[in-house]
């Protein structure tokens, strides 16, 4: 028997025979979409592993400790929030899908605790069947892990689109099997561990977004109230001059809360990349193409929520505001745009996701974001860098920005086949070079990216301090690069 064979079966020795199989085998073909292929000088991972409880990792991690095994973890089928970069030595692929329990969802001090593999449409539709009376802030892709979102440090679209301030206590096992439990949830008998999200103590939380520090099985989110009133709203606007115009405006109605949820300001590219997810190829393609000239080079979403005086009151003032823009074009829900995105926008800044779908190696993308201020000259700066950049490589790229609490993120998305990979992220790194000295913060990335962005982009004391808390949390390697 092989080594990897005899690991496979003390694998299913710990889950049962159905939940562990070799990576090479069909069995893990939906493993192998989320994670691709694995580059020069990394090993291909040996085992997918889909345990069911807490018990059962921290056995599976007892068990591959003394093997000098790593362990890359996935949320669920989606993929969002995987840990997926490849590693030097074996590693076994721990997927959680199995763990999907909505544990409670407490409707008086609205929260919900769920585990990894609970998605945006599983928590909605339970939302929903139990009359709660709260909306979810969501992924584009309903199918995604709520925490995965969150430990990505994703945002969402209604006024709880910050998804890793709306998380409050997570469960996490240590490589060393221990069961840690952040914020009030670290203190015996308390019982605010998802209303209060700093525990006595240095806060812990961050340490696991982003990071190989612990597998997160339980976390705590907060839901928002179904508001009595919501008024979406869409801004055509017709250049780049406009979209300039737009961010100031928006600039004191994002940092006062007069418009509260995340607004998107979307290139037409990434309206038609929207609507190719949601599985209207032929309506993005037309889009692209342009065959409609009353479609508009840039368009804004966002959304008023609350008492239904009080938003009628405030829309008038977020009306006369757009209405300075030069070319710009207002209208709201009430309205029904004509332009094909418009349903789908929509039904995001309400918490409804506009698709839901698995990922497949055939469709991939290598994505990152850029942080600025909330000014318009920073919206051109940062577009002008990306537009010349991949212009000048001849890459296809989407991108839109997103304007946050006081943060103004521009997401890009490059698609790629397993051939084009290392040609596009080299194109991906120096557009993220140049982004940088100019002032624009890489902020997020995709998986693909993140060991060349993190030696670029940060810090060599933060780099240090993170090496070092690995090397402390995790001094066998499991868990970490």
């Amino acid at each position: 028997m092989t080594e990897s064979n005899t690991v496979v079966q003390q694998l299913r020795d710990i889950v049962g025979a159905d939940n562990a199989f070799p990576f090479s085998g069909a069995l893990a073909n939906p493993q192998r979409a989320i994670i691709g292929t694995s580059p020069a000088g990394c090993e291909t991972p040996v085992a997918v592993v889909l345990p069911e409880s807490v018990e059962q990792i921290q056995a599976l991690l007892a068990m591959l400790g003394p093997l000098a095994y790593s362990v890359t973890t996935i949320p669920n089928a989606s993929g969002n929030g995987a840990r997926v970069q490849f590693r030097a030595k074996p590693s076994v692929v721990v997927d959680l899908r199995r763990m999907d329990k909505i544990i409670e969802v407490n409707v008086d001090s609205g929260y919900a605790l769920i585990e990894p593999g609970v998605s945006f449409d599983q928590l909605r539709n339970h939302l929903i069947a139990n009359d709660a009376g709260y909306w979810i802030d969501c992924d584009t892709n309903g199918a995604n892990s709520v925490c995965g979102s969150i430990l990505e440090r994703s945002f969402g679209y209604t006024p709880y689109g910050d998804h890793l301030m709306m998380q409050c206590g997570m469960e996490v096992v240590m490589a060393n099997a221990e069961v840690l439990r952040t914020g009030m949830g670290a203190v015996p008998g308390s019982d605010t561990w998802q209303l209060f999200k700093y525990n006595y103590g240095p806060y812990l939380d961050g340490l696991f977004s982003r990071s190989d520090m612990g597998i997160v099985t339980k976390i705590g989110v907060w839901l928002m109230p179904a508001p009595p009133a919501y008024h979406p709203f869409m801004v055509s606007l017709p250049n780049g001059a406009a979209l300039a115009q737009a961010v100031e405006v928006l600039r004191p109605l994002k940092i006062q809360m007069v418009v509260p949820n995340t607004v998107v300001v979307s290139h037409r590219s990434s309206d038609a990349a929207l609507l190719r997810a949601a599985g209207q190829a032929s309506v993005a393609d037309a889009l692209v193409a342009r065959s409609d000239p009353n479609l508009s080079e840039w368009n804004l979403f966002g959304a008023l929520y609350g008492i239904p005086d009080n938003v009628q009151l405030t829309w008038q003032m977020v009306a006369a505001a757009f209405g300075t823009i030069s070319g710009a074009e207002i209208a709201t829900g009430s309205d029904a745009p004509s332009h094909p995105v418009w349903p789908l926008r929509e039904q995001l800044m309400r918490g409804e996701p506009a698709y839901s779908t698995v990922g497949s190696e055939k469709s991939r993308d290598l994505w990152f974001s850029a942080s600025g201020p909330l000014e318009g000259e920073a919206a051109g700066a940062m577009s002008a860098v990306v537009t010349d950049g991949f212009a000048a490589a001849e890459i296809p790229f989407d991108y839109e920005f997103l304007l946050t609490w006081r943060t103004l993120f521009m997401r890009v998305s490059i698609p790629y086949g397993v051939a084009e990979l290392d040609q596009r992220r080299e194109a991906v790194l120096v557009v993220a070079n140049r982004l940088s000295e100019a002032g624009f913060s890489i902020s997020h990335d995709s998986p693909e990216l993140t060991a060349a962005i993190t030696q670029a982009h940060t810090s060599t004391p933060m780099n240090g301090l993170q090496a070092s808390l690995s090397a402390v949390l995790d001094p066998k390697g499991i868990l970490r690069l």
